[in-house]
Protein backbone atom coordinates (compact mmCIF):
# COMPACT_ATOMS: atom_id res chain seq x y z
CA UNK A 1 0.00 0.00 0.00
CA UNK A 2 2.82 2.18 0.89
CA UNK A 3 4.43 2.27 -2.86
CA UNK A 4 1.22 2.58 -4.47
CA UNK A 5 0.70 5.99 -2.09
CA UNK A 6 4.26 6.87 -3.04
CA UNK A 7 3.11 6.32 -6.54
CA UNK A 8 0.29 8.36 -6.75
CA UNK A 9 2.06 11.07 -4.86
CA UNK A 10 4.78 11.52 -7.35
CA UNK A 11 2.40 11.79 -10.26
CA UNK A 12 0.84 14.66 -8.81
CA UNK A 13 4.47 16.26 -8.22
CA UNK A 14 4.99 15.32 -11.89
CA UNK A 15 2.04 16.73 -13.03
CA UNK A 16 2.69 20.05 -10.84
CA UNK A 17 6.49 20.01 -12.18
CA UNK A 18 4.63 20.04 -16.11
CA UNK A 19 2.45 22.66 -15.22
CA UNK A 20 5.17 24.91 -14.08
CA UNK A 21 7.38 23.87 -16.94
CA UNK A 22 4.97 24.89 -19.58
CA UNK A 23 3.49 28.33 -17.79
CA UNK A 24 5.08 30.68 -16.47
CA UNK A 25 6.34 29.79 -13.31
CA UNK A 26 5.35 32.08 -10.23
CA UNK A 27 6.05 31.99 -6.17
CA UNK A 28 2.90 30.00 -5.92
CA UNK A 29 3.29 27.59 -8.28
CA UNK A 30 7.05 27.40 -7.56
CA UNK A 31 6.04 26.64 -4.20
CA UNK A 32 2.95 24.01 -4.97
CA UNK A 33 6.08 22.03 -7.09
CA UNK A 34 8.19 21.56 -4.00
CA UNK A 35 5.54 20.60 -1.43
CA UNK A 36 4.23 18.03 -3.22
CA UNK A 37 7.53 16.85 -4.16
CA UNK A 38 8.36 17.25 -0.19
CA UNK A 39 5.03 15.39 0.61
CA UNK A 40 6.69 12.38 -2.43
CA UNK A 41 9.89 11.81 -0.72
CA UNK A 42 8.22 11.90 2.78
CA UNK A 43 5.51 9.19 1.25
CA UNK A 44 8.36 7.05 -0.36
CA UNK A 45 10.80 7.68 2.77
CA UNK A 46 7.50 6.19 4.55
CA UNK A 47 7.84 2.89 2.41
CA UNK A 48 8.99 0.47 5.35
CA UNK A 49 11.91 -1.65 2.79
CA UNK A 50 12.99 2.04 1.73
CA UNK A 51 13.55 3.04 5.11
CA UNK A 52 15.35 -0.24 5.99
CA UNK A 53 17.51 0.17 2.94
CA UNK A 54 18.41 3.75 3.42
CA UNK A 55 19.14 3.14 6.91
CA UNK A 56 21.65 -0.29 5.67
CA UNK A 57 23.38 2.08 3.42
CA UNK A 58 24.17 5.17 5.83
CA UNK A 59 27.09 5.63 7.62
CA UNK A 60 24.73 6.43 10.71
CA UNK A 61 21.47 4.97 12.01
CA UNK A 62 17.86 6.57 11.69
CA UNK A 63 19.08 8.73 8.38
CA UNK A 64 15.32 7.71 7.02
CA UNK A 65 13.79 9.27 10.48
CA UNK A 66 15.96 12.37 10.07
CA UNK A 67 15.10 12.90 6.50
CA UNK A 68 11.06 11.68 6.97
CA UNK A 69 10.78 14.41 9.49
CA UNK A 70 13.00 17.21 7.10
CA UNK A 71 10.34 16.04 4.33
CA UNK A 72 7.75 17.28 5.77
CA UNK A 73 9.17 20.43 7.42
CA UNK A 74 10.04 21.41 3.84
CA UNK A 75 6.22 20.32 2.41
CA UNK A 76 4.90 23.34 5.52
CA UNK A 77 7.74 26.00 4.31
CA UNK A 78 6.88 25.92 0.81
CA UNK A 79 2.75 25.43 1.85
CA UNK A 80 2.84 28.44 3.72
CA UNK A 81 5.23 30.26 1.40
CA UNK A 82 2.34 29.54 -0.98
CA UNK A 83 -0.01 30.99 1.34
CA UNK A 84 1.38 34.37 1.97
CA UNK A 85 2.08 34.61 -1.62
CA UNK A 86 -1.72 35.23 -2.25
CA UNK A 87 -2.02 37.83 0.78
CA UNK A 88 -3.38 40.85 -0.97
CA UNK A 89 -1.73 43.39 1.50
CA UNK A 90 1.93 41.76 0.97
CA UNK A 91 3.64 43.69 -2.01
CA UNK A 92 5.16 41.05 -5.34
CA UNK A 93 8.89 43.22 -4.35
CA UNK A 94 8.28 41.88 -0.81
CA UNK A 95 7.09 38.72 -1.22
CA UNK A 96 10.66 37.33 -2.08
CA UNK A 97 11.77 38.27 1.50
CA UNK A 98 9.16 36.83 3.08
CA UNK A 99 9.78 33.49 1.24
CA UNK A 100 13.47 33.67 2.10
CA UNK A 101 12.60 33.81 5.60
CA UNK A 102 10.27 31.15 5.54
CA UNK A 103 12.79 28.39 4.29
CA UNK A 104 15.65 29.94 6.52
CA UNK A 105 13.53 29.28 9.09
CA UNK A 106 13.19 25.97 8.17
CA UNK A 107 16.80 25.15 7.35
CA UNK A 108 17.13 26.41 11.43
CA UNK A 109 14.75 24.15 12.43
CA UNK A 110 15.76 21.49 9.67
CA UNK A 111 19.30 21.66 11.58
CA UNK A 112 18.05 21.11 14.99
CA UNK A 113 16.10 18.44 13.61
CA UNK A 114 19.27 16.72 12.59
CA UNK A 115 20.90 17.03 15.93
CA UNK A 116 17.81 15.14 17.88
CA UNK A 117 15.53 18.00 18.57
CA UNK A 118 12.35 17.83 16.64
CA UNK A 119 10.10 20.53 18.73
CA UNK A 120 11.43 23.30 16.89
CA UNK A 121 10.32 21.54 13.97
CA UNK A 122 6.75 20.61 15.40
CA UNK A 123 6.56 24.32 16.32
CA UNK A 124 7.29 25.37 12.92
CA UNK A 125 4.84 23.01 10.91
CA UNK A 126 2.14 24.14 13.17
CA UNK A 127 2.95 27.76 12.81
CA UNK A 128 3.09 27.55 9.26
CA UNK A 129 0.52 25.38 8.22
CA UNK A 130 -1.81 27.24 10.54
CA UNK A 131 -1.26 29.92 7.66
CA UNK A 132 -2.38 27.56 5.13
CA UNK A 133 -5.54 26.55 6.83
CA UNK A 134 -6.83 29.95 7.26
CA UNK A 135 -5.62 31.72 4.25
CA UNK A 136 -7.24 28.43 1.99
CA UNK A 137 -10.30 29.09 4.21
CA UNK A 138 -10.64 32.13 2.48
CA UNK A 139 -10.45 30.96 -0.92
CA UNK A 140 -12.45 27.95 -0.72
CA UNK A 141 -15.47 28.38 -3.26
CA UNK A 142 -17.60 25.63 -5.28
CA UNK A 143 -15.51 26.05 -8.45
CA UNK A 144 -12.49 24.21 -9.46
CA UNK A 145 -9.55 25.69 -8.26
CA UNK A 146 -12.00 26.18 -4.72
CA UNK A 147 -11.98 22.50 -4.77
CA UNK A 148 -8.81 21.99 -4.70
CA UNK A 149 -8.08 24.37 -2.61
CA UNK A 150 -10.09 22.72 -0.10
CA UNK A 151 -8.58 19.55 -0.36
CA UNK A 152 -5.29 21.41 0.18
CA UNK A 153 -6.59 22.54 3.52
CA UNK A 154 -8.35 19.78 4.55
CA UNK A 155 -4.49 17.88 4.17
CA UNK A 156 -2.76 20.45 5.86
CA UNK A 157 -5.37 20.77 8.40
CA UNK A 158 -4.41 16.80 8.86
CA UNK A 159 -0.80 17.51 9.24
CA UNK A 160 -1.19 20.38 11.51
CA UNK A 161 -3.45 18.04 13.78
CA UNK A 162 -0.63 15.24 13.81
CA UNK A 163 1.87 17.81 14.92
CA UNK A 164 -0.04 19.18 17.60
CA UNK A 165 -0.23 15.81 18.73
CA UNK A 166 3.12 15.04 18.47
CA UNK A 167 4.18 18.63 20.44
CA UNK A 168 1.83 17.04 23.41
CA UNK A 169 3.51 13.80 22.89
CA UNK A 170 6.72 14.99 23.28
CA UNK A 171 5.06 16.78 26.35
CA UNK A 172 4.29 14.29 28.07
CA UNK A 173 8.08 12.45 27.72
CA UNK A 174 6.68 9.93 24.55
CA UNK A 175 9.58 9.35 21.47
CA UNK A 176 7.95 11.15 18.45
CA UNK A 177 8.99 10.93 14.91
CA UNK A 178 7.44 13.53 12.33
CA UNK A 179 5.67 11.83 9.46
CA UNK A 180 5.15 8.29 11.71
CA UNK A 181 1.65 8.16 12.08
CA UNK A 182 -0.89 6.89 9.00
CA UNK A 183 -2.36 10.70 9.03
CA UNK A 184 0.54 12.26 7.73
CA UNK A 185 0.20 9.16 4.45
CA UNK A 186 -3.63 10.25 3.69
CA UNK A 187 -2.90 13.87 4.42
CA UNK A 188 0.30 13.24 1.29
CA UNK A 189 -2.44 11.68 -1.04
CA UNK A 190 -5.18 14.58 -0.23
CA UNK A 191 -2.61 17.60 -0.84
CA UNK A 192 -1.32 16.01 -4.16
CA UNK A 193 -5.15 15.14 -5.07
CA UNK A 194 -5.78 19.35 -4.32
CA UNK A 195 -2.35 20.60 -6.41
CA UNK A 196 -3.91 18.72 -9.88
CA UNK A 197 -7.56 18.86 -8.92
CA UNK A 198 -8.06 21.67 -11.46
CA UNK A 199 -6.07 19.88 -13.87
CA UNK A 200 -7.76 16.84 -13.30
CA UNK A 201 -11.76 18.70 -13.57
CA UNK A 202 -10.30 20.32 -16.64
CA UNK A 203 -9.23 17.35 -18.91
CA UNK A 204 -12.65 15.79 -17.54
CA UNK A 205 -14.90 18.58 -18.39
CA UNK A 206 -13.49 18.58 -21.83
CA UNK A 207 -14.08 15.26 -22.43
CA UNK A 208 -17.37 15.12 -21.39
CA UNK A 209 -17.96 18.55 -23.59
CA UNK A 210 -16.22 16.78 -26.42
CA UNK A 211 -18.90 13.85 -26.49
CA UNK A 212 -21.60 16.03 -25.55
CA UNK A 213 -20.88 18.38 -28.63
CA UNK A 214 -19.63 15.45 -30.78
CA UNK A 215 -22.95 15.17 -33.25
CA UNK A 216 -23.03 18.87 -33.44
CA UNK A 217 -19.51 19.27 -34.45
CA UNK A 218 -19.51 16.48 -36.83
CA UNK A 219 -22.45 17.61 -39.00
CA UNK A 220 -21.63 21.68 -38.68
CA UNK A 221 -17.63 21.04 -39.98
CA UNK A 222 -18.72 18.16 -42.51
CA UNK A 223 -20.88 21.09 -43.95
CA UNK A 224 -17.98 24.00 -43.31
CA UNK A 225 -14.51 22.31 -43.54
CA UNK A 226 -13.02 25.65 -43.65
CA UNK A 227 -13.70 26.42 -40.29
CA UNK A 228 -10.94 23.19 -39.08
CA UNK A 229 -7.05 24.46 -39.07
CA UNK A 230 -4.86 20.88 -39.43
CA UNK A 231 -6.21 17.82 -37.84
CA UNK A 232 -5.95 18.60 -34.41
CA UNK A 233 -4.13 15.76 -33.28
CA UNK A 234 -0.61 16.87 -31.63
CA UNK A 235 -3.30 19.27 -29.43
CA UNK A 236 -4.35 18.10 -26.00
CA UNK A 237 -8.02 17.29 -24.73
CA UNK A 238 -8.48 20.57 -23.22
CA UNK A 239 -7.36 22.77 -26.25
CA UNK A 240 -9.39 20.39 -28.54
CA UNK A 241 -13.02 21.43 -26.63
CA UNK A 242 -12.26 24.88 -26.95
CA UNK A 243 -11.34 24.16 -31.04
CA UNK A 244 -14.24 22.42 -30.97
CA UNK A 245 -16.39 25.07 -29.21
CA UNK A 246 -14.78 28.05 -31.57
CA UNK A 247 -15.54 25.47 -35.18
CA UNK A 248 -19.35 25.41 -34.17
CA UNK A 249 -19.75 28.93 -34.03
CA UNK A 250 -17.73 29.70 -37.12
CA UNK A 251 -19.84 27.08 -38.94
CA UNK A 252 -22.99 28.72 -37.41
CA UNK A 253 -21.92 32.28 -38.76
CA UNK A 254 -21.03 30.66 -42.15
CA UNK A 255 -24.40 29.35 -42.17
CA UNK A 256 -25.76 32.33 -41.34
CA UNK A 257 -24.38 34.22 -44.44
CA UNK A 258 -21.92 36.05 -42.34
CA UNK A 259 -24.91 38.43 -42.20
CA UNK A 260 -25.09 38.96 -46.23
CA UNK A 261 -28.25 37.08 -46.12
CA UNK A 262 -31.32 38.80 -46.25
CA UNK A 263 -33.47 38.42 -43.65
CA UNK A 264 -36.89 40.00 -42.25
CA UNK A 265 -37.15 41.59 -38.82
CA UNK A 266 -37.39 38.99 -36.18
CA UNK A 267 -37.78 38.87 -32.64
CA UNK A 268 -35.57 37.08 -30.21
CA UNK A 269 -37.11 34.53 -28.31
CA UNK A 270 -36.50 35.64 -24.44
CA UNK A 271 -36.54 32.17 -23.52
CA UNK A 272 -32.28 30.45 -24.05
CA UNK A 273 -34.74 26.87 -24.50
CA UNK A 274 -36.89 28.03 -26.87
CA UNK A 275 -34.35 29.80 -28.80
CA UNK A 276 -31.53 26.44 -28.80
CA UNK A 277 -34.71 24.45 -30.20
CA UNK A 278 -35.11 27.09 -33.39
CA UNK A 279 -31.77 27.12 -34.03
CA UNK A 280 -31.33 23.42 -33.65
CA UNK A 281 -34.08 22.78 -36.46
CA UNK A 282 -32.29 25.47 -38.21
CA UNK A 283 -28.98 23.40 -38.44
CA UNK A 284 -30.36 20.37 -38.71
CA UNK A 285 -32.40 21.49 -41.94
CA UNK A 286 -31.13 24.65 -43.19
CA UNK A 287 -33.10 24.38 -46.37
CA UNK A 288 -36.59 23.96 -44.75
CA UNK A 289 -36.27 26.61 -42.51
CA UNK A 290 -36.06 30.33 -42.54
CA UNK A 291 -33.32 32.15 -42.96
CA UNK A 292 -31.72 33.28 -39.26
CA UNK A 293 -30.12 36.80 -38.78
CA UNK A 294 -26.27 36.31 -36.62
CA UNK A 295 -27.89 37.83 -34.15
CA UNK A 296 -29.40 34.56 -33.23
CA UNK A 297 -26.04 32.82 -33.21
CA UNK A 298 -24.38 35.41 -30.39
CA UNK A 299 -24.93 33.11 -26.81
CA UNK A 300 -27.96 34.87 -24.78
CA UNK A 301 -26.60 37.82 -22.11
CA UNK A 302 -24.57 36.40 -19.55
CA UNK A 303 -24.21 33.13 -21.01
CA UNK A 304 -20.75 31.75 -22.08
CA UNK A 305 -20.14 30.52 -25.96
CA UNK A 306 -19.20 27.26 -24.33
CA UNK A 307 -22.59 27.06 -22.59
CA UNK A 308 -24.42 28.16 -25.32
CA UNK A 309 -22.71 25.09 -27.67
CA UNK A 310 -23.76 22.74 -25.46
CA UNK A 311 -27.16 23.92 -25.18
CA UNK A 312 -27.42 24.39 -28.88
CA UNK A 313 -25.61 20.22 -28.89
CA UNK A 314 -28.29 19.24 -26.23
CA UNK A 315 -30.90 20.69 -28.71
CA UNK A 316 -29.88 19.17 -31.42
CA UNK A 317 -29.41 15.76 -29.99
CA UNK A 318 -33.00 15.49 -29.43
CA UNK A 319 -34.11 16.62 -32.24
CA UNK A 320 -32.01 13.67 -34.17
CA UNK A 321 -32.93 11.18 -31.50
CA UNK A 322 -36.73 12.29 -31.40
CA UNK A 323 -38.81 9.58 -32.64
CA UNK A 324 -41.34 11.78 -34.28
CA UNK A 325 -40.42 14.54 -36.42
CA UNK A 326 -40.50 17.93 -34.32
CA UNK A 327 -42.27 20.86 -36.27
CA UNK A 328 -39.99 23.50 -36.90
CA UNK A 329 -40.90 26.79 -34.47
CA UNK A 330 -40.80 30.27 -36.83
CA UNK A 331 -39.69 33.00 -35.17
CA UNK A 332 -41.57 35.41 -34.79
CA UNK A 333 -41.46 38.63 -36.88
CA UNK A 334 -41.82 42.58 -35.83
CA UNK A 335 -44.79 42.29 -38.08
CA UNK A 336 -46.43 40.01 -35.68
CA UNK A 337 -46.10 41.08 -32.35
CA UNK A 338 -49.26 43.52 -31.60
Amino acid sequence: MGWIVALVVWIAAGARTGRVAARQPTPLRIAMVIAVSSAACASTLAVPDVALRLDALAPTAGLSEILLELAWTLFAAASAVGAVSVWPILPRRALRAVATVIYAAAVLVGTALAGGYPVPALVFIVLALASVVITGIWHVAWTPLGRGIALVVVGSAMVLVAAVVGLVRDAAGETWIIGSSGAYTTAAVVVSAGTVWVLMETWLRARRDLRRMSALHSVLVSRFPEVVEGDGKGSTTVLRASDSIAHVMDALYLQAGAGMFETRAQNLPESTTERSRILARWIDDPAGSEVLDTEWIAPPQGMSPRRWVLQLAEAYAEIRHSPVPVAATEPASEESVP
